[in-house]
């Protein structure tokens, strides 16, 4: 029997011999699954890091665009803000004047934009109670065409309108703030800005 105890122990020799090779070779094989895998993990990782890199660069320029856009608003709306709000000191202002200066003012526009024919103006009542004893002789010498004054009030704050032949021309304050308001806008943003 020792010759097949000699015969197994070589099985068994060659067998370990056999299944260490491939062991090894098994081995080496996961060893370059793994490596494979790793080389692939760590490109798509740093692909995804540059879409994340370029991600976060592309957000931080939409955010910074957005706020440098916020600003020129907020910057804008100010300006507007404190346009308007000069726009409506300067109203006061007229609104305050003592009334000489009122109605040498009122004069003024009337001069400005009465037409070369026979019309009537009007004022508001508060402007009808106060106007000068002479107005009527001081307005026909400025304006272009005889003009009526209309012992009818109209429903503005300050001015009056002009009335030839049924059209109206509205000189009242908010009505002249209105239709110079571009140019108002535009000295008022010269001279603050």
């Amino acid at each position: 029997m020792a010759g097949i105890d000699t015969i197994i122990k070589t099985i068994e020799d060659n067998t370990a011999l056999v299944c260490d090779d491939i062991i090894a070779q098994s081995r080496h094989k996961a060893d370059g699954i793994i490596d494979d895998a790793k080389r692939q993990a760590d490109a798509i990782l740093s692909k995804n890091e540059e879409r994340v890199e370029a991600a976060v660069k592309d957000i931080a320029a939409r955010g910074e665009s957005a706020a440098a856009l916020m600003l020129r608003r907020i910057g804008l709306d100010t300006k507007q803000s404190v346009i308007a709000d000069m726009v409506e000191i300067a109203k006061e202002k007229l609104l305050s004047l003592p009334e000489d200066e009122y109605f040498d003012l009122i004069l003024k526009m009337i001069e400005k934009n009465s037409q070369p024919a026979d019309g009537i103006i009007r004022f508001n009542q508060k402007d009808l109670d106060r106007l000068p004893a002479d107005f009527d002789s001081r307005m026909n010498k400025v304006s272009k065409g005889k003009l009526t004054i209309s012992k009818e009030p109209i429903a503005i704050e300050a001015g009056f309108v002009l009335i030839y032949g049924g059209i109206e021309e509205n000189c009242s304050f908010d009505a002249v703030f209105a239709s110079e308001q571009e140019t108002i806008s535009d000295r008022a943003t010269r001279l603050l800005f």
